[in-house]
Order: C-alpha cells, then sequence, then structure tokens
C-alpha cells in the first residue's frame, strides 16, 4: 500500500513581545488524509506519517456484532506549539481528525474522515475543547463532546455534546444538548434537541437555584441532519443552535 503524504507542517512564525500584541497561529497544511473505503489492521493505521492515534474507542456501532472504531487523530508537529505567557502552558494547535471505522474480516473499513468537526485550538486563554470524556460511545451511538471555557475574552462556558447514530448508511446527527453558564449573571440554559422526535427542551435558571428553572418545548421542522462525515466544524454548529 502507497505511503501517505508527510505529515501536517507548520511554519514556524515569530511571536510578538509585548503581552498586549496577538499570538501568531502559525500556518498550517494538511497532509493527503485516508479516505473512505481504506482497511486498516488498527486506528493507528489509518494515522498520516507522524500524527498519533489521541483517543480511540471500540464498540458495535452499525449493529453487525463486529468491534468498531471510533477515533481522534492528531497532528504531532512541534512547530504547531506556541509557547507563550498568557494561559496555561503551551498552545497546541495541531489539528484533530475525526475518523470512524466498521469491522471488516480483515481489521476495519473507514467510513468517516471529518477533519472540520474538532475546530483547531488558536486562543491561549481557552482551555482544549476536548477533553477526557470528549468522546464516549454507548448503545452504539457516538457522542462527541466539546467544551468552552475562557481564562480572558468570555463570561460564557458551555458544554456541547452532539451524538451520532448508525442509519444503515451513515452516522446521522440524532441529538444535541448544550449546557451553557455565564460566569458573570449566574444564568444558566440546558438546550437539549432530539431531532428523532423533532423537539426541543430549553430549561433556564440561575446557579443560585436550586430548584428546576423554566421550562420550554419546540417542535421542529423534519429534515435531514448532517452526518458525521459532512458536519462542519461542532461548536459552529452550536452556535447556531442557539
Amino acid at each position: 500500500m502507497p505511503a501517505l503524504a508527510a505529515a501536517a507542517i507548520c511554519i514556524a512564525v515569530t511571536q510578538p513581545s509585548s503581552p498586549g500584541e496577538a499570538l501568531e497561529i502559525p500556518p498550517m497544511t494538511l497532509p493527503a488524509l485516508p479516505k473512505p473505503g481504506r482497511v486498516a489492521a488498527s486506528a493507528a493505521g489509518f494515522a498520516p506519517p507522524g500524527w498519533k492515534v489521541e483517543r480511540s474507542v471500540r464498540a458495535d456501532l452499525d449493529k453487525d456484532g463486529r468491534p468498531d472504531i471510533v477515533a481522534v487523530l492528531r497532528g504531532a508537529d512541534k512547530r504547531c506549539v506556541i509557547g507563550h505567557d498568557r494561559g496555561a502552558g503551551p498552545l497546541d494547535t495541531n489539528p484533530r481528525v475525526l475518523i470512524a471505522a466498521v469491522g471488516a474480516p480483515a481489521g476495519y473499513t473507514l467510513r468517516v474522515v471529518n477533519a472540520a468537526v474538532i475546530p483547531r485550538l488558536e486562543d491561549p486563554y481557552m482551555d482544549d475543547p476536548l477533553g477526557d470524556d470528549g468522546l464516549t460511545v454507548s448503545a452504539g451511538i457516538i457522542r462527541l463532546r466539546l467544551g468552552v471555557w475562557r481564562s480572558m475574552g468570555g463570561w460564557g462556558t458551555s458544554t456541547n455534546t452532539l451524538s451520532f447514530r448508525w442509519d444503515g448508511a451513515h452516522f446521522r446527527l440524532i441529538g444535541f444538548d448544550r449546557d451553557y453558564t455565564h460566569r458573570g449573571s449566574g444564568e444558566t440554559e440546558l438546550f437539549s434537541a432530539n431531532y428523532l422526535t423533532h423537539r426541543t427542551k430549553v430549561t433556564t435558571g440561575t446557579i443560585e437555584d436550586e430548584t428546576l428553572g423554566k421550562v420550554r418545548w419546540k417542535t421542529l421542522p423534519a429534515r435531514a441532519m448532517p452526518t458525521l462525515d459532512t458536519i462542519g466544524d461542532a461548536l459552529e454548529f452550536a452556535e447556531s443552535q442557539r
């Protein structure tokens, strides 16, 4: 099998010396990524040279009795890591790619390659959106959970969970949940969308009030939801659901 193209390379840039100036995010070019249909023995077999498997989950996603895999691949270019004094530790801007592959008689067959759904971290004051529980699988449902928390530049914090399920042809978005808190006012909002029933539930309240807040229900128009291979930036999608 021919080797994949070279790993993603960031162009080294000079960082400003003044704390008040914005950091220079290194320009980067993605390598050639594996295409759906490729077969490999493990998640590592889908990683471009120089990339690593950041996390991987094995589960039966398509209900055929074979184990499948969903994984996050990440670049490991040191030129993508920026040292600075504006947040907690160096800023790792290496990109991530989400893949899903179904079990085959010999290894796994790639079904999904998405380089956009997990946004590149470019804000030194923002925590890594992909936490330890950022990728899970339960009952065949893939859940991608991304957080938003900034030490400077924003009062709002949120956890955004996108749920995907195999529909026989694609891993389609079936649900979205958002847990939002405004750290200044203490206002909270829980947003939950079920795209199978076409209903949303929004619960608003405050962090000081332990009782259930105001609840609003809404019916959504029936429409085809995006799939795991076509959806773009998950945090941009989250903002579009507000």
